[in-house]
């Protein structure tokens, strides 16, 4: 993995002059989110916040302040996402400083997403519901910047790295996903609906809970025009992944998702509106939409290897067990 990214104190200061936040007493580093965008947590008279540098690729200024526009009109509808501060001179959302982009919003305390057993269907839950009423918000938003745009469900040019990575997964297995891909583009197509504006990173990295209630969701830097049946797809993966047990490795781990943490997202979900997509499109996506995410992020270290094999065997598992949980959905709603 690379190294994480870390703001120095020039820049900090530099960034830091460009607002009216009374006495800086603390500068503390959130290790947390993407590597190569550094935080830290300013705590200053006038309150908490989180000043950030946008990562390379995400620092277009159009697509920032789409992404901007986006997060005042979740605002503006009632959806608790982290207020951005603007500038003393100009109340500007966006500071330039040397060649990166910045960005300072108030800082929301609370805790991570809970992958107990006793806590995982509850948060899970109030993450799909959430992510229904922000998608029905989004679908009110009328942006002025033109935003950026996926260009498909599914990846299929990605699969020539699974040709490269022989030394992480044997041709048999890089056969299978790329079987798995190829259907996966196929039902997405057959499924298509008109694009939408989603959130484009709707993982429990990203959810802030406070005393067992969901109570904001951060981080639009991938904000853009995609699909949400792939959105929602990717979001029932990552909110139902278990937690490795002791001496479990990506060969060992357990690839079936977490029952309870699928169901109740998906139940959360169809609560606050019609899902994207159906139960069945949906875990037909699964298995392809993780492996597309894992090719697009891949690496060429061991760690990255290991989450290949991860990937591979998780995708597999549900594939092949795409019926069982098709009814186990369709029964919840």
């Amino acid at each position: 993995m690379p190294s994480r990214q870390q703001l120095s104190q020039r820049e900090i200061e530099g960034v830091l002059d460009q607002y009216a936040l009374g006495k800086v007493n603390t500068i503390d580093e959130l290790a947390a989110g993407s590597v190569y965008s550094p935080k830290v947590v300013i705590g200053a008279d006038r309150g908490r916040f989180l000043l950030k540098r946008r990562a390379r690729g995400l620092d277009i200024p159009s697509v920032v302040a789409f992404s901007h526009e986006v997060i005042l009109g979740c605002l503006e509808r009632g959806v608790c996402v982290p207020p951005l501060v603007g500038t003393v001179s100009e109340n500007n959302s966006i500071v330039h400083f040397g060649d990166h982009v910045y960005e300072l919003f108030v800082f929301i305390e609370g805790q991570m997403f809970d992958r107990s057993a006793s806590m995982i269907g509850t948060h899970a839950r109030q993450a799909g519901a959430l992510l229904g009423e922000v998608h029905a918000v989004l679908d009110q938003i009328r942006p002025g910047f033109e935003p950026p745009v996926e260009p498909a469900t599914i990846d299929l040019t990605r699969m020539g790295v699974l040709d490269q990575r022989v030394d992480a997964i044997d041709a048999d297995t890089g056969h299978r996903l790329k079987q798995i891909l190829g259907y996966g583009e196929e039902l997405s197509k057959a499924n298509a609906r008109r694009p939408s504006i989603v959130h484009g990173d709707w993982h429990p990295g990203n959810m802030i809970y406070r005393q067992g209630e969901i109570v904001a969701v951060c981080d639009f830097d991938n904000t853009r025009i995609g699909s949400r049946a792939r959105e929602l797809a990717q979001a029932m993966i990552h909110f139902s992944l278990k937690t490795p047990q002791a001496g479990q490795s990506a060969h060992n781990c357990d690839p079936d998702p977490d029952l309870d943490g699928l169901a109740n997202f998906w139940r959360g979900y169809a609560s606050y509106a019609p899902p994207a997509c159906s139960a069945k499109v949906c875990v037909g996506l699964m298995p392809a939409v993780m492996i597309d995410e894992a090719l697009a992020s891949i690496g060429h270290d061991e760690s990255s290897n290991a989450m290949l094999v991860a990937v591979a065997r998780k995708a597999i598992w549900i594939d092949e067990h795409q019926s069982t949980l098709v009814s186990m959905l369709e029964s919840t709603q």
